[in-house]
């Protein structure tokens, strides 16, 4: 969407005509009507060639929502039959369920089966929009339901020329992240070494390389998608924070792919470190039970993908890091000594190396291009 000149057209046209309106109208044209239209019109050209799987995902999801509120289905099912369409997908037992943007707007459903209020039960029209706007609907970012209905119910939007130019410059700094770092990248190293016999060379010149194509092309992808929403007054969270100066595992994942950390975070570390310490053993064994936590969220970080080899392999690592890096913490808060060795500026060095030699390692095998 979002590599498409005429998408650009119609997004700032459609940001004109938006605020025009609204001003001639002194402000009266609420947020509801304005984005229903955009939603629809976004949703018209996505889906244009396949309009009976989405209308029947959207029915599939309303209707599982609606049964929750209802007290007919209690949350774990709801949540249960929420996954059950990208399950079938990713499991290639259904492909005909499967449709652009499946994944984040199944999660964006999820969200608002755990999180959406009683008063908020029957707004039929805030749910279609949220599932089905067009600035994140492909990849992201992870924009929670409350922050969407904030958002979606301020009482007026003023679009002056500062937070126009801002969302333009946001929109161009994407651009220039994804359309220029990012294919210089793919087409000058990744293209030339992918098709060579595997070698360590290889190995490393991809792991770096798939490293950096990967942040420039989302981070690139979600400042434009950032930016869109800014110019109709959305507040999409930020996805990316320099994350080449992450200082440890549990630090890189707060710098990369935030909004779906932190969503992961809530949704599975949580509950499950929360269901765990109800157990004996467990609250004797707090650490224990972090570490299980930890491996869960960070296993479907990288297996939600699909449970293909490479995306598994890629979840299990970036689980046995957070664990492994868990383990030191808890080692030094036991032995002071340790503490205070693992903050000495040349093991504090090793461990920033470390951490993104790892991460760089998980992203190549989740690139599905190395031979594991």
């Amino acid at each position: 969407m979002y590599s498409n000149a005429y998408f650009f057209v119609w997004l700032f046209s459609s940001a004109l005509v938006f605020a025009g309106v609204n001003r001639y109208l002194k402000h009266r044209l609420t947020y509801l009507v304005s984005f229903s239209v955009l939603t629809l019109f976004g949703w018209v050209h996505i889906f244009r060639d396949q309009f009976i799987i989405p209308v029947a995902v959207f029915a599939c999801f309303y209707g599982v929502a609606w049964m929750k509120e209802k007290h007919w289905l209690k949350t774990w099912q709801a949540v249960s039959l929420t996954l059950l369409p990208l399950l079938l997908v990713k499991l290639h037992l259904n492909n005909h369920w499967g449709m652009i943007g499946l994944s984040f707007m199944t999660f964006r459903a999820i969200d608002v089966l755990l999180y959406r209020k009683k008063e908020d039960a029957h707004a039929f029209i805030y749910y279609f929009c949220y599932l089905f706007m067009p600035f994140v609907i492909l990849a992201g970012p992870m924009y929670r339901w409350n922050s969407w209905l904030k958002d979606i119910k301020q009482t007026s939007f003023v679009m002056t020329c500062d937070l126009f130019l801002q969302a333009m410059q946001q929109i161009f700094y994407g651009i220039v992240q994804k359309f220029l770092f990012a294919m210089l990248i793919d087409r000058e190293i990744i293209s030339h070494w992918q098709h060579q016999p595997f070698s360590w060379t290889q190995g490393v010149v991809l792991s770096v390389a798939y490293s950096f194509y990967l942040y420039f092309d989302f981070a690139g992808y979600s400042n434009m998608a950032m930016g869109a929403g800014r110019l109709f007054g959305l507040n999409i969270p930020a996805n990316f924070n320099l994350p080449i100066l992450a200082k440890n595992p549990q630090d890189f994942w707060r710098r990369f792919h935030i909004s779906l950390s932190e969503w992961l975070r809530d949704v599975i570390f949580m509950p499950v470190y929360m269901h765990l310490l109800r157990l004996n053993y467990f609250r004797l064994n707090k650490t224990l039970a972090q570490n299980i936590g930890i491996f869960c969220t960070l296993f479907c970080m990288g297996a939600w993908n699909g449970l293909e080899r490479h995306y598994v392999v890629s979840g299990v690592l970036f689980g046995l890091m957070s664990v492994t890096h868990n383990m030191l913490l808890w080692t030094a808060k036991k032995r002071p000594a340790f503490g205070c060795w693992l903050q000495l500026p040349p093991v504090s060095f090793a461990g920033r190396v470390l951490t993104l030699a790892g991460a760089a390692v998980s992203l190549y095998i989740f690139s599905g291009m190395s031979p594991l």
